[in-house]
C-alpha cells in the first residue's frame, strides 16, 4: 500500500505513476493511494490505504479501533479516522471524526496500521457508546489482556471534560485491586461475572486458582 506522495518522494512523477496504474502495476484504492503489483487487500491493508487517504497524522480510531483490537464483534460499515484537521474532500469509506487529536501516548502501531491505544479507544467510545456497549468493551480489553487501568486513568485525565468520561471510570473501578494487577480472567463469561461480583459489594474473588481437593487437581475460576 503506497501513496501518490511516497512514489513522488521515490521520484516517480505523476504521468509515470499514472502509466503504472494503466498498466496493472499499481491499483488504485482511494485518491492517490494504490496497492502494488496486486488487488488483493486484507483488512489491515484495508485501514492503511484509509489511514494514506485522509493524510498525515491520520489514525484509525473509534469504533473501527474496538474491532481492530478485539473490543467489538461487528466492524463499522465507515472506517472511523481521527486526523490533525478535518479539511478537504470526502474520502469514500470513511469517516473522519472531530474530537481532541489523540497525545503521542495514545497512538500506536499494530500489524503495520496507525491506531489509537486501547485506552484511548475507550475514552472515544465513551462519547458515542451507551453504558452497557461501553462495560462489554471494557470486559472483552480484560479478557484480551490488553486493559491498562494506568494508561486508562491517564487517557480519562487527558480527555478532561469530554462526554462519558464519568461512566468510564466507573467501569474502571470494577477492575481496579490492591495490587494493581489486572484479575486473569480467561473467558468473555469471567470477564462479564467478575465486575458484576463486585458490584454487588462480595469480596472480590481470586481468579483461576489451582486447588487440590479430596487429592483431585482443580483449578477454580473464582475463590
Amino acid at each position: 500500500m503506497v501513496s501518490l506522495d511516497q512514489l513522488r518522494e521515490q521520484g516517480l512523477s505523476k504521468k509515470v505513476v499514472n502509466d503504472q496504474s494503466r498498466a496493472g502495476s499499481l491499483h488504485r484504492v482511494h485518491h492517490s493511494v494504490y496497492t502494488v503489483g496486486h488487488r488483493s487487500i486484507t483488512r489491515a491493508t484495508h485501514l492503511r490505504a484509509a489511514v494514506l487517504a485522509c493524510g498525515e497524522g491520520a489514525v484509525i480510531s473509534h469504533a473501527t479501533s474496538a474491532a481492530f483490537w478485539g473490543l467489538f464483534d461487528k466492524w463499522p460499515r465507515l472506517i472511523d479516522v481521527t486526523v490533525p484537521v478535518e479539511a478537504g474532500r470526502k474520502i469514500d469509506g470513511v469517516r473522519c471524526r472531530r474530537c481532541r487529536y489523540p497525545l503521542e501516548e495514545e497512538v500506536t502501531v499494530r500489524y503495520g496500521v496507525v491506531c489509537t491505544t486501547v485506552a484511548r479507544t475507550l475514552v472515544d467510545l465513551a462519547g458515542i457508546w451507551g453504558t452497557a456497549s461501553l462495560r462489554r468493551a471494557v470486559e472483552q480489553a480484560a479478557f484480551r489482556k490488553s486493559l491498562d487501568i494506568d494508561a486508562l486513568d491517564l487517557a480519562i485525565h487527558n480527555a478532561m471534560r469530554r462526554r462519558g468520561m464519568r461512566i468510564l471510570r466507573a467501569i474502571a473501578d470494577d477492575w481496579r485491586t490492591k495490587d494493581g494487577q489486572l484479575p486473569d480472567v480467561r473467558s468473555p463469561f469471567e470477564a462479564l461475572a467478575l465486575p458484576q461480583l463486585v458490584r454487588m459489594g462480595l469480596p472480590r474473588p481470586k481468579t483461576n486458582v489451582r486447588m487440590v481437593l479430596d487429592g483431585e487437581v482443580l483449578e477454580v475460576d473464582f475463590l
